[in-house]
Formats: C-alpha cells, sequence, structure tokens
C-alpha cells in the first residue's frame, strides 16, 4: 500500500487529482511544474499514437478486396480471422483492433451457424409435411 500524499493539483474537471504525489514534490508526475517539458512531450507522443491508430484508409472494407469479402460464408470467416492474425502479428494492426475485429468475427460465425441450422430445420420440417401429407 501506498504511503504518498495525494497530488495537490486539480484536473480540467476541477477534481482533484488522485494520482500520489512524487517523493520530493507536491504533485505527481503529470502535474509537477518541474516535469512539465516531459509531461507535454509524453501527452505529444500519446496523441501521435493515437493518430496512428485511427489513420486507417478504408475502416471495415479491405482494399484491394479480398477473395473472403464479403464475409457470408464460415470459410469467409476463418479467411477473415487468420488475416486479422497475420495484420496483427506484423504489427500493422494493434492488438485492442485485433481484438474487436476477432469478437465480431465470432459473432458472425454464431449468426451464420443458427442460420445454417435454421435452414436445415425448416427443410426437415417440410419434408415431413410432405411426407405427412402422402399418407
Amino acid at each position: 500500500m501506498s504511503t504518498a500524499s495525494p497530488c495537490q493539483a486539480t484536473n480540467q474537471d476541477g477534481n482533484p487529482c488522485q494520482a500520489p504525489a512524487l517523493t520530493d514534490s507536491a504533485f505527481c508526475w503529470s502535474h509537477d511544474p518541474a516535469k512539465a517539458e516531459e509531461a507535454e512531450a509524453a501527452r505529444r507522443a500519446g496523441g501521435i499514437q493515437r493518430a496512428r491508430q485511427m489513420d486507417r484508409v478504408n475502416v471495415g472494407t479491405p482494399d484491394p478486396l479480398p477473395t473472403w469479402w464479403p464475409l457470408e460464408t464460415a470459410a469467409h470467416v476463418r479467411a477473415g480471422l487468420a488475416h486479422v492474425a497475420q495484420e496483427t502479428l506484423s504489427g500493422r494492426l494493434p492488438a485492442r483492433d485485433a481484438n474487436a475485429a476477432t469478437g465480431a468475427l465470432s459473432a458472425l460465425v454464431s449468426a451464420l451457424r443458427a442460420t445454417d441450422l435454421e435452414q436445415r430445420l425448416e427443410l426437415l420440417e417440410r419434408t415431413l409435411e410432405h411426407r405427412g401429407k402422402k399418407k
């Protein structure tokens, strides 16, 4: 458990900062005037990184369109999952985005399975109904 006193600064919303103060200061690293240049550089670097993550061409639609697009079958979804894995492992797709894509693809697989089962059940019901009418 930390025994450091809380930072004496207030956040932009006017609430007291909850971060622990540095041992040699009344402020946390982000609010310490002696660390202002370092803190600003870190904020800029964080903003640049976030901008890189958001700067994607044709988000949601691959370009050029791969053979597995659009995602209409389980085989297409498997190919999409393989693509997400390759892009993530190569570093071109951030892990957070890969998690989101994997979740969406998993939901799509579930929907495709349900549709397949519904179609098979409907066929069985029609077949049984047709056989019942013959007798």
